[in-house]
């Protein structure tokens, strides 16, 4: 295996939108590093919300495949951060990062998407039911924080599971998604968007 450094210098390479989307579609990671409200607002439709801020390395040895190579979206100056974070914990197949991050998609909105963050009060009403239906309320939390407290009939598929999982969460219905702070709903949205919800 090469070392972090030999990694680093072939994988910490800008490359273009039309580069990442070709790589998208045979397969590629994308892995936008940015805080969760960032990502929320606009981000690359079918990338994977792992932010740098939070407890990275689980989440990301957790969530990402070791068999597909990973491209980067993260803020600009944050790349090399991004890279250096994945190869400790052995991710050494980062294929490049997007040049210029998310400014590389003012041109083509048609390629973003969005996920919407809730105050407790929105999503309370939310959870008691919209117009056309109640969503299906997602616990992301570990089984010993729901056992303390939980959303009357919401579904619990720890964080850690759901990759595995995604089956048993129903499709064509909107999906409400929570945790304790935000963190690892973002990861859960993004991955639940990726497949298809």
């Amino acid at each position: 295996r090469p070392t972090l450094d030999e990694a680093l210098a072939r994988e910490v390479n800008p490359i273009t939108l039309e580069q990442l989307l070709a790589l998208q579609s045979v397969g590629a990671q994308i892995r936008d590093g940015r805080d969760p409200a960032e990502f929320a607002s606009a981000h690359l439709s079918g990338s994977i919300n792992i932010g740098l801020g939070g407890q990275f390395a689980t989440w990301a040895g957790t969530v990402l495949s070791r068999d597909k190579p990973i491209v980067i979206i993260a803020d600009p100056g944050r790349e090399h951060e991004a890279a250096t974070r994945l190869g400790r914990i052995g991710f050494d197949h980062v294929a490049g990062y997007l040049q210029h991050g998310m400014a590389s998609l003012q041109s083509r909105p048609e390629l973003t998407a969005h996920v919407e963050r809730l105050s407790p009060q929105v999503a309370a009403e939310r959870a008691a039911g919209l117009p056309g239906g109640r969503p299906l309320v997602l616990d992301v939390r570990t089984p010993p924080e729901r056992d303390q407290k939980r959303l009357a009939g919401s579904l619990g598929i720890p964080l850690s599971q759901l990759p595995q999982r995604l089956a048993e969460v129903p499709g064509g219905r909107p999906l409400l998604v929570y945790c304790a702070g935000g963190y690892r709903s973002s990861i859960a949205a993004s991955l639940l968007q990726h497949h298809g919800h």
